[in-house]
Order: structure tokens, then sequence, then C-alpha cells
């Protein structure tokens, strides 16, 4: 890949190969200036760590993305802007710890186990023979990885389930805009799409205030009545909880599947209890994690690699390079299921690591096992144009993966 190719993020090759474009950057220069993105990336391990934890980079983004929007759609976005200024994501300092606490206290990996059975019921439910499948092909991105993130977090939130596939839909077009470039044409569906969410969360907080459950919004409704979050707050919290919720796992999901479908020996080792599931969720989110970057921006002027990062200048803190860099992992090109410690950072580092990590884990652990095990003849059927993925910056998003389920196991006398 040219260094062209590489350093737009959004260019065919990039998008379907973004290992292999940060590998071709940090050959020439492990920190990068990207005329295209007008931002530094950033590919050593080493320095994904420190970017992801200096004080001399902000997570606030919010300001920044205002002068990347075009004159005509800076004041469609305003509503969208100070709704995601509510959100954990773009904070720093005491305000992200006080917007994090109430949801890592509720969002425990203990509460999260006790959803393994219902998880599993609801792959076997979307994995279910319908009448309009065409023969055992279908298309595994809208059959289960997009749905099924949704659904979990849906329910953990108490939303009803005939409102999550609505809530699914408003959160990817808000999505385009958060994980885009902000361009004009994603502002007003941004906007409409922060408006019908505020409206739905607005509502369903106002039933928990006068009947709380045991659902993660009553459990934030809590922590306003404690002062720990303003009412907005409340609600920007709900949006940030099911946009990460499903957003981030479908592509774990979906990247999980191709990168087991590309390497079939281990798909086996997998189907034939020859590594744990445990491990190879690890494995699968270093080899192909389902963020490529992380944005930062420069508050105080430093030195990084021999350059002088000046402040308000943007840095891709490259997610994918730091879980390739061979000066930390042996082979890293290869997918090993049993590789052993994975120090990766597919789910960040630091303040800002993924509070609903312990739940992506669970869905990636349920999906993989089941589509390995209950479908032995699995197999990709894609033509040789291959995957269509999203031209996005941050995450590595595919459209479409069609595949052949082939025999189910049980349909054979397999357990």
């Amino acid at each position: 890949m040219d260094l062209a190719e590489a350093a737009d993020l959004t260019s065919p090759s990039a998008t379907r190969d973004p290992a292999g474009a940060f590998a071709a950057l940090r050959a020439e220069d492990p920190v990068w200036w990207s005329d295209r993105h007008r931002a530094w990336i950033l590919t050593n391990h080493a320095d994904v760590v420190d970017a992801l934890t200096s004080p001399l980079l902000s997570a606030e983004r919010i300001s920044p993305m205002s002068s990347r929007i075009g004159e005509g759609r800076r004041d469609a976005s305003v509503a969208t802007r100070e709704h995601l200024r509510t959100w954990m994501l773009f904070n720093d300092g005491e305000v992200h710890r006080r917007l994090r606490a109430p949801v890592g206290r509720a969002f425990t990996p203990r509460r999260i186990e006790h959803l393994r059975a219902r998880c599993t019921d609801l792959v076997d439910e979307l994995l279910a023979p319908r009448g309009d499948d065409d023969g055992d092909g279908l298309d595994l991105h809208s059959r289960l990885f997009s749905p099924l993130p949704a659904l979990m977090i849906g329910e953990l939130l108490g939303v009803d389930r005939a409102d999550a596939i609505a809530l699914q839909a408003w959160s990817d077009q808000l999505g385009l805009f958060v994980l885009g470039a902000a361009r004009d044409d994603q502002a007003d569906l941004a906007a409409n799409a922060t408006a019908e969410l505020i409206s739905y969360f607005e509502s369903l907080v106002a039933r928990r205030r006068r009947q709380p459950g045991e659902d993660l919004i009553s459990a934030l409704v809590d922590a306003e009545r404690r002062g720990e979050l303003a009412p907005a707050e409340v609600v920007g919290s709900a949006t940030l909880l099911l946009f990460a919720g499903h957003e981030t796992t479908t592509n774990a999901l979906s990247n999980s599947l191709i990168a087991l479908l590309d390497h079939p020996a281990e798909m086996q080792r997998l189907r034939h209890g020859e590594v744990t599931p445990a491990d190879a969720v690890e494995e699968l989110l270093r080899f192909e994690p389902p963020a490529k970057l992380q944005v930062r921006y420069v508050v105080t002027a430093h030195e990084r690699g021999g350059h002088t990062l000046e402040p308000g200048q943007a840095v891709f803190a490259a997610i994918t390079a730091a879980n390739r860099d061979p000066a930390v992992f042996e082979d890293p090109d290869r997918l090993d299921l049993d590789r052993r410690p994975v120090a990766h950072v597919a789910f960040g580092h630091g303040a800002h690591f993924c509070v609903g990590a312990a739940l992506a884990r669970l869905e990636m652990n349920v999906a993989m096992v089941h589509l390995a095990h209950r479908y032995p003849s699995l197999v990709a059927a894609w033509d040789d144009r291959g995957l269509l993925y999203q031209p996005a910056v941050v995450m590595k998003a595919v459209k479409r993966i069609p595949v052949r389920l082939g025999r189910h196991a049980g349909d054979s006398g397999e357990g």
C-alpha cells in the first residue's frame, strides 16, 4: 500500500486493510502528519498508550468538531453537539469521573455475567430458520451482529424490545456524525436522530423517576437523586450507552467472524476446544479491533517522535496499529487464538477504558462459540470483490457479511 492511500484512512485500501495502512505509516514515521485528516497519526504501541493517558491531550472533541462543519450546517448541529457534551466519552478529569461513576457501579462484570443465558437465548432466536431464508445462506451482519447488541443493551437500559430497532436506527444516524468527519450532509440526520433519542429517553427517565426498576436507567435516575448527575446528563448517559453498546460490539462481532473465516485453522481450534473462548476473544480483539483509532486533541505543545504537536491539533491514537506493533507482539499479523499475554488496547486504556467491555466480551464469547460449534460447515459467501466496508475514520465497519451456515451440527447428530 502506498503512503498516499495509507494516510487517507477512508481510501478503499485503508478501509479494507487498516492494519496494512498503519504499518506502512509506521515504517515511514510512527508519528505521521496526515494532510488529508489534519491529524497526527500515532502507530507505536507505547505512543498510543501514552496518548490515551497523557494530560497533554484531551478527549474533548466537540469544540474542535465545530470548525470542521461547514457554515451552512453549523446551526443545524448545535443541539447535537450540546447533547454530546454530556457524554463521558468527550470529557476529561473530574467531569469525566463524575459522569462515569454511576455507570461503572451499575455495569459490573458480575452483573453482565448473569446475562449469559439471556444472550445465548437471543443468539438462538436470531439464527432460527425463517421463511424468507435463502437456503442456508444469510447476511450475518443484519441477522445477528447488528440486532444482538442492540437488544442486549436495550434490555439493560430497560427499553421495550419493540422500541429497540427504532432506537438503533437513530443511534446509527447519530453515529455517522460522531464517528465520521462531521460532514455537512450528516448534520441534519444527526440533528433529527438526536431530537428523537432525547425525546424517547426523557420520557423513559420520567417513568423511572415515578417507578424505579432494576435497569440502568433507574440507576442513572438514582444518581440524579443523589446530585451526581444533572437531568440532561442522565439522558446523555442513556444515549451514550445505547450508542456504544451496539455500535462497537456490532463491529467487534463482525470483524471477529471475518477473521475466523479468513483463518479456518483457528476456527477449527475454537470449534474443537483447543483454545478457551476467553483467550480467543482477546486475540480477536487484538487482531481486528472494532475501533481503528481514538481521537484526542493537543492542549499543551509538546514533542513526540521528533515532531512538535501544537495546541488544537488532532491526534489519532491508532488502536489497530498498537495491537499489531512488532515491538510488543511476536509475529503480530498472525492470528493465534491462544496467544498469551495479550496486551491489546482494543477497549482503550486508562480513565477512558470502555465501560461496556465486559458486555462486549460476553456477546463475542457467546456468538463466536455458538457459530463455531453449531455450524461446522460455516463458510464465507461473498464474491471476488470482497466485503464492503464503511469509509469511516474511526471504526472498521462492514456493511454485510454473506455466509452459508451449512448443516446445523444438531442435524448430523453432533453435539
